[in-house]
């Protein structure tokens, strides 16, 4: 119950907090079948949470041991699914702990269950691959193979990929391809550690070739502004993105140091004439105005205001939150979506007091209506920055046809066009 519960908290959260979200391949995902997901994490605990929305299918995950040291926690982080998994630093007993947690996600599995787990450990901002850990392929050979059974058990590949770490921001989830471990039987009946070994290195190349990443972490944040870049095209498409952006990272590796620190420069060039003109890549990537836009413009702003009106106070204090507490970037997201959507889910029911107290049925269901303007009005005030961004980019056609003309080929020579 709780679990639904979350579910739909954190579907209309994501739906408001995320500009655009594109979810690919969810009919490769076996349905009623045990897998493990293995997944790249970028964002700390909101990569579990936007796979357990937009996969359709429950899904129980390992997250870091310590949050469910009060008993209250455990109990509740429980009912969400989560599962403790610890580290050296969480204290003594860590084998013996995890031993109970490899034996929990065994018995899940075996009743056929979704498992996801982050090989690579903790979360972070690189994109360049880690090794993976050895858990994931523990508890695949132990649930496929444990006490003398047999079970149809896959694992199974998921790319996540953030445009940014803020609101506002792309989600792109891609599920990948999936492999069998029925062929490691016989090599895990003669040595278990043998073949998780074994296991581990074929997953190690299975996650290789299904999420986005580069070989020198040290050009994540020039791959990832290149990559936003690629986003705004007009030619975008969400079936080719999960390869273009794979490609990007391959050619952003491939340059050697001067040609790397030469196509830094030109990005700072290309940003600093941006900022000067108070314009932005959009509006150089969109050679032309949308009228649709313009008239959508029109149509939400009654929408934007009774949003603005109605969620500014929630949304200013979730963002005030997040700034104050997060130090790491790969936390933000995470703490920034999550307050977001309890204060949200308080803030509705207030106003549900409020309307049913002075309108009886109509005004409570309106309360619970209200997330609809927030995200009317969040999308009425990307278009408009949008449409201001292209009025002063016309301004810089008029005053300096050749600079205006210059940033154009400087943006197609930075996403290798």
């Amino acid at each position: 119950m709780l679990y639904r519960f979350a579910y739909v908290l954190m579907w209309v959260t994501f739906r408001i907090f995320f500009r655009r979200i594109d979810v690919l391949g969810l009919e490769k995902l076996p349905k009623r079948k045990p897998v493990i997901l293995i997944a790249n994490h970028p964002a700390s605990f909101l990569d579990a949470m936007v796979l357990a929305v937009f996969l359709r299918r429950s899904l129980h995950f390992y997250v870091r041991g310590d949050i469910f040291s009060h008993p209250v926690a455990y109990r509740i982080l429980t009912f969400l699914h989560m599962i403790p998994i610890y580290s050296r630093e969480h204290g003594d007993g860590i084998l013996e702990k995890n031993k109970r947690t490899f034996d929990r996600g065994r018995k899940l599995l075996s009743k056929g269950k979704m498992l996801l787990v982050f090989p690579e450990g903790f979360s972070r901002l690189s994109k360049e691959l880690a090794p993976l850990k050895k858990g994931a392929a523990r508890v695949a050979l132990q649930t496929a193979f444990g006490d003398g059974q047999k079970t149809d058990l896959f694992i199974q590949a998921i790319a996540i990929n953030y445009s940014w770490h803020d609101r506002g921001a792309n989600l792109f989830i891609r599920v990948g391809d999936r492999m069998n471990i029925l062929h490691h039987q016989e090599n895990y009946l003669v040595s278990p550690a043998h073949a998780i070994n074994a296991l581990t290195a074929e997953m190690q190349e299975l996650f290789s070739r299904n999420v986005i990443h580069i070989q020198n972490g040290k050009r994540t944040e020039h791959a990832e502004e290149i990559i936003r870049m690629h986003y705004r095209q007009p030619s975008f498409s969400s079936v080719s993105f999960f390869d273009d952006a794979r490609r990007i990272c391959q050619q952003v590796t491939d340059m050697d140091e001067q040609s790397y620190h030469e196509h830094l420069g030109l990005m700072d060039k290309y940003q600093k004439i941006l900022v000067r003109w108070r314009t932005n890549d959009r509006r150089i990537a969109f050679s032309h105005p949308g009228i649709r836009n313009l008239i959508l413009l029109i149509l939400l702003l009654p929408f934007f205001l009774l949003g603005f009106i109605i969620w500014f106070v929630p949304g200013k204090i979730a963002k005030w939150i997040a700034d104050k507490t997060v130090t790491r970037i790969d936390f933000y997201t995470s703490v920034y979506a999550g307050v977001l959507g309890v204060l949200g889910l308080l803030w509705c029911a207030g106003l549900s007091v409020v309307g049913w107290q002075y309108w009886g049925w109509q005004g409570f269901i309106m309360a619970w209506i209200t997330p609809l303007f927030a995200y009317l009005a969040l999308h009425w005030l990307d278009l408009a920055k949008k449409e201001v961004a292209h009025l002063r980019y016309r301004e810089l056609e008029a005053v300096d046809e050749y600079l205006a003309n210059e940033l154009s080929l400087i943006r197609k020579k930075l996403i290798f066009q």
